[in-house]
């Protein structure tokens, strides 16, 4: 008796201890959520080893006031030509094409490290390079990123777009 009136004690008394769990330090806010909800990921692969990996947020939908003129992405792109400090070319890298829709990019800004866009994506390293995506107005329902490598294969992301 003693001892269930002794763990009756302590499970009263620990029970009152903590008001917040640790998933109250992983609560997002609406901005960042919408940024996870529009992210993807792909990856090219040849011969067991990473040839290139693509992440990309649709910017529109994040937020939409601020990038109405255009079909706006976020990406970090790693390609095993960029763990080589001689040659870091990203998206300059002729081996690869980037479209939306067939489309080619109508702006392309490579991010800073300080960049506020950066906070958005939880992937941040120091092979990556991180840019600012523009395409051209798309008037369909699909957006369809491609990354394509001349010689090892593409990435296809498709996101869905509202149509207002």
């Amino acid at each position: 008796m003693r001892l269930l009136s002794l763990c009756v004690f302590t499970l009263v008394l620990l029970s009152g201890c903590a008001r917040t769990t640790a998933f109250d330090l992983f609560r997002m806010d609406k901005v960042h959520e919408r940024a996870v909800d529009n992210m993807q990921t792909g990856t090219i692969v040849r011969s067991f080893e990473t040839e290139a990996i693509l992440s990309a947020i649709y910017l529109n939908p994040v937020y939409p006031e601020k990038y109405s003129d255009g079909e706006y992405f976020y990406i970090a792109l790693y390609t095993r030509e960029n763990v080589r400090l001689y040659f870091k070319s990203g998206l300059n890298n002729k081996k690869y094409t980037f479209t939306c829709n067939g489309e080619e990019p109508v702006e392309t800004t490579e991010l800073k490290t300080d960049d506020e866009l950066r906070l958005l994506m939880p992937i941040n390293n120091e092979w990556n390079r991180y840019y600012l995506v523009k395409f051209a107005p798309q008037h369909l329902t699909m957006l369809d990123l491609l990354l394509e490598n001349d010689q090892s294969g593409l990435v296809h992301l498709s996101y869905h777009k509202d149509l207002e």
